[in-house]
């Protein structure tokens, strides 16, 4: 069993190298362990809250700077949708979708005669053998159209 360079992220990893690990220890040193490692989490936890607090503290830093720069208070902005230049809400309209919903039929727009046999295509997704054949020979799709 290799550990590699970093074994607490093999034992982070994989809960059989865990289990094999940890019938190396007694008890004791086993539970101290988890404790040591659930200090650990925590600080690691508080170390990310911090951040996330820097990060807001400098965000609202910099709202607050645009607003006293434009004249504004934070009142002046409750309630309200704010617009972009061309007058329209932020919020991004419903894609309207203009095709035929997912799984309708769609009539063929090519046709093509085989020996006897006729091959219909609608014009969407991969080419037919049939008439990626008859296109390489030279023919036109054009001539297909139903």
């Amino acid at each position: 069993m290799s550990l590699g360079a970093n074994p607490l992220a093999a034992i982070a990893r994989s809960k059989r190298i865990a289990t094999k690990l940890s019938k190396q220890l007694p008890l004791e040193e086993l539970e101290k362990a988890i404790d040591h490692l659930k200090s650990a989490l925590e600080v690691s936890k508080q170390r990310e809250r911090d951040k996330v607090q820097i990060r807001q503290k400098a965000v609202v830093e910099k709202v607050s700077a645009l607003l006293e720069e434009a004249g504004l208070t934070p009142s002046d902005l409750q309630g309200k949708r704010l617009k972009n230049k061309m007058g329209a809400s932020k919020r991004k309209p419903s894609a309207k979708k203009t095709g035929p919903k997912k799984g309708t039929k769609i009539a063929p727009k090519y046709q093509l005669k085989v020996k006897g046999d006729i091959h219909r295509w609608t014009g969407r997704g991969r080419m037919p053998l049939v008439f990626k054949a008859y296109v390489e020979k030279g023919g036109s799709l054009d001539k297909c159209l139903i």
